[in-house]
């Protein structure tokens, strides 16, 4: 299934994101400025992914509100002009953020929503050198704020 986008923002947007952890928040009001600056708008909790399976269910109503609930949502999509920004923001970043971005890549790329690659970007407030490390190596971008 595509990703879902929901509403595009412009690049200074300075609301709160839907589903953002507090202490995630905090992170991201460091950064919002700098990352501001790499996009051309937003895209904020992007469901992809295909969901929950739904059988034995018996309205379709049911099944697509399972089905949607169980998506994957990416915290942030930056628009660039040759790219899909992908992002993760983690207070505390460990191997469980390096995964979710694998995931959301992989989901991205099985379906995207036109021919521009998916870059995978890591918005921290801490992180480790060993999750540090395997995000390099994994194409992951990683910024501290």
């Amino acid at each position: 299934m595509p990703p879902t986008l929901g509403p595009r923002l412009p690049p200074e947007w300075a609301g709160i994101p839907a589903h953002m952890a507090t202490q995630d928040f905090a992170v991201w009001q460091r950064g919002r400025g700098a990352l501001s600056l790499l996009v051309d708008a937003w895209h904020f909790d992007v469901t992809v992914g295909d969901g929950l399976a739904a059988a034995g269910i018996a309205t379709p109503d049911l099944v697509a509100a399972l089905s949607e609930l169980g998506r994957k949502r990416i915290d942030a999509v930056g628009i660039q002009a040759d790219a899909w920004l992908l992002i993760e923001v983690r207070h505390r970043a460990g191997p469980g953020a390096i995964g979710a971005l694998i995931l959301y890549r992989s989901l991205w790329e099985r379906d995207p929503p036109d021919s521009k690659p998916a870059r995978a970007l890591l918005v921290a407030g801490e992180i480790d050198p060993d999750t540090h490390l395997t995000a390099i190596n994994r194409d992951i971008e990683v910024r501290i704020y």
